[in-house]
């Protein structure tokens, strides 16, 4: 009994535990069931996930005109990963090389050889040849972004992955606001008036060297203007207003006690206002007049002295006109048939009669004796003579100068019968035509040197003018910045072209105010000559001519004027570039001896239009110009030879004729000196 409660009781524990694992192993099912249906529906959230960051990858990758490769360190091979901007099987390092631009290849090198040596990543921008084989230099600019794959007991990378950006446009938009920078810094700076930029308040923000010379600027911040506004200027203290900034322009007599400045002046003030018309800046400009101003005076002079000497022409002619009518005048008549010259001093009754074969006898001019001798030829059509003669009248031997007019007269038949007329004493008025003469040859050469003067300005100035106040006015409706700056490049021209003229006729004038004053200085003149030469190089812009510098001496002290000694230079260069259009400009110095004295002898050579011999004793004086369409005044050659004469120098040319070129040379005495 014992035993069967035993083995029921055994039976009983058996199935517990059978049952009990059942359900364990049913519960480790589910459990496993439901752990892999989340995982599995974490799977597929995860990949749809990336499938939406692929999607915006490759958008964002098409929006931005990016490109991602795949460089195999080991082949040394690239492939595309996205976009096709590799051939489509790829290309080999090697070959990635020939597409970089020269110059950006050591960039490149050295973007991959950081990533290979521990560098995460790195970044380059190159210059890549998108025109593919045909290798034409079409540059576009690539901004690479490299990033480094390392494996398991790698030190050094197995890929590198790069994503490369296209920066062309952004690159050539700020190399062309660069140059547009550039170009307007270099038109700020210019010398032809000072300029400044002042803010709203009137504070001082930015000046130009023409504008600190002329305000005599004591340091490059002086703090005297940086420190006092516009208004409070003694200039504006009385113009502007109420503190406030208006389109202002007029010239005045501009003195700053503080800074020594005392100077007549050509001053504007332009408002520069935002898009809701409030005032943001004000740009002021400054422009020296003294010189211009002295200039006006003297031509103002120059215009009493030719009104009094046209009112002394006036009274003059007054005179001659009274003489006329009230001097010794007689009447005469040539008889043919007759064979005499009967004189009148009324119309009725003969003064007196001499025969024609002796008439002859009372002149002194020969060809007019040889006339007489052949009145019938001689007196045929009318005649007006000015001679000497013995008096007619009158016991007197000394001789006379008369005034004879004569008209032939015919018979019916048509056959000259003789000649009638006047003779007039005409001593005291030749006396007075030689005084009216001298008269009258100062004011046409004063004149004839202010119209020549006048009319070559204005035409000089007006040319250059014109092309800068219509391409200026051009500029703003252009739409393409190449366009632009060729437009800047003819205005900056022009503005040269007028700086150059305005330094001529301040030259001109100084010669007329007594000369020019020479400052020497020690220099070495072969150092200075290189300086000037390079500057003068910029001038021949025909492709066709070629500018030669003969510089034999590596240094040459002398004492000379330098400034002078280069101003001839650049007039002899400035000549040449004018005539000449294909060959070469050669400049060059040598040390020369004449007459005992040192110098240096200069030389400007061209292959140009030459200078036939009848026009070489002319060119260098004022306002000579061999080619009225060749641009210039024709006054820098004669300041090369007032500069000559003033230094006790010596100037001259050789020209074969024209069509062979010419050689223009200047002889200056110098010291020579040790360094």
């Amino acid at each position: 009994m014992n035993m069967l409660l035993a083995n029921i009781q055994n039976s009983i524990g058996v199935d517990s535990i059978s049952l009990l694992i059942a359900i364990l192993t049913f519960l480790a099912f589910v459990m496993v069931w439901a752990i892999y249906r989340i995982n599995l529906l974490r799977i597929h959230k995860n990949a749809e996930h990336t499938k939406d960051l692929h999607t915006i990858m490759r958008r964002t990758l098409d929006t931005g005109k990016n490109f991602v490769l795949k460089l195999s360190i080991q082949d040394r091979y690239a492939v595309n990963m996205y976009g096709d901007f590799l051939p489509q099987n790829g290309m080999s390092y090697q070959e990635c090389l020939n597409y970089i631009h020269p110059e950006d290849v050591i960039i490149y090198q050295e973007f991959l050889a950081s990533l290979i040596h521990g560098q995460k990543t790195a970044e380059c921008t190159v210059r890549w040849d998108r025109s593919g084989e045909k290798h034409q230099g079409d540059w576009q600019y690539m901004h690479d972004t490299g990033i480094a794959e390392y494996t398991e007991n790698h030190k050094t990378p197995q890929y590198i992955f790069c994503t490369l950006t296209d920066r062309t446009e952004e690159m050539l938009r700020e190399q062309k606001e660069q140059i547009l920078t550039d170009r307007y810094r270099q038109f700020f700076g210019q010398k032809i008036a000072g300029l400044a930029f002042y803010d709203k308040d009137g504070h001082l923000l930015y000046v130009n060297k023409k504008m600190r010379d002329i305000l005599k600027f004591q340091s490059k911040d002086d703090p005297y203007y940086f420190s006092h506004t516009l208004y409070d200027l003694p200039t504006f203290r009385n113009v502007l207003t109420e503190r406030k900034a208006e389109e202002l322009y007029f010239c005045t007599k501009s003195m700053i006690v503080e800074r020594g400045v005392n100077c007549y002046t050509e001053l504007r003030v332009h408002p520069i206002n935002d898009e809701n018309g409030e005032l943001t800046y004000i740009t002021f400009s400054i422009r020296d007049i003294t010189q211009e101003r002295e200039l006006y005076l003297q031509n103002k002079q120059k215009d009493l002295e030719i009104r009094r000497a046209n009112e002394n022409i006036q009274q003059y002619e007054t005179e001659l006109k009274y003489l006329m009518e009230t001097c010794n005048m007689r009447f005469f008549r040539i008889s043919v048939a007759e064979g005499c010259c009967t004189f009148y001093k009324t119309q009725v009754q003969p003064e007196k009669k001499i025969a024609i074969d002796k008439l002859e006898s009372y002149f002194v001019d020969d060809a007019f004796k040889d006339g007489l001798q052949r009145y019938q030829e001689y007196f045929n059509e009318p005649r007006a003579i000015l001679t000497q003669i013995h008096p007619f009248f009158g016991d007197s031997d000394e001789l006379q100068w008369n005034y004879i007019d004569s008209v032939p007269y015919f018979d019916k038949h048509g056959k000259m019968a003789g000649t009638y007329g006047i003779v007039r004493n005409v001593n005291e008025l030749m006396e007075k035509q030689e005084r009216l003469k001298q008269e009258t040859e100062r004011a046409n050469q004063s004149g004839l040197m202010k119209s020549t003067f006048m009319a070559n300005m204005t035409h000089e100035i007006r040319t250059p003018l014109n092309a800068i106040v219509g391409f200026s006015d051009v500029l703003s409706m252009l739409p393409s910045s190449e366009e632009k700056q060729e437009i800047v490049k003819v205005i900056m021209n022009n503005c040269d072209m007028l700086l150059r003229l305005v330094n001529d006729i301040l030259a001109i004038s100084s010669l007329g105010d007594g000369g020019i004053d020479f400052k020497p200085d020690k220099v070495d003149f072969a150092k200075e000559f290189d300086s000037i030469c390079t500057s003068l190089e910029q001038r021949v812009q025909n492709p066709n001519v070629t500018f030669i510098k003969d510089n034999p001496l590596e240094h040459f002290f002398i004492e000379i004027d330098n400034g002078r000694t280069q101003q001839v230079i650049t007039n002899f260069v400035t000549n040449a570039v004018k005539y000449t259009q294909k060959g070469h400009i050669k400049v060059g110095y040598k040390p020369q001896e004449r007459d005992g004295k040192s110098g240096i002898y200069l030389y400007c050579e061209d292959t140009g239009a030459g200078i036939s011999q009848k026009d070489q004793g002319k060119v260098f004086d004022r306002f000579v110009k061999l080619n009225d369409f060749i641009q210039g005044t024709g006054l820098g050659l004669s300041i090369c030879k007032a500069i000559a004469d003033g230094c006790h120098g010596q100037i001259g040319l050789f020209s074969e004729g024209e069509g062979k070129g010419s050689t223009f040379w200047i002889w200056i005495p110098c010291e020579r000196y040790d360094s």
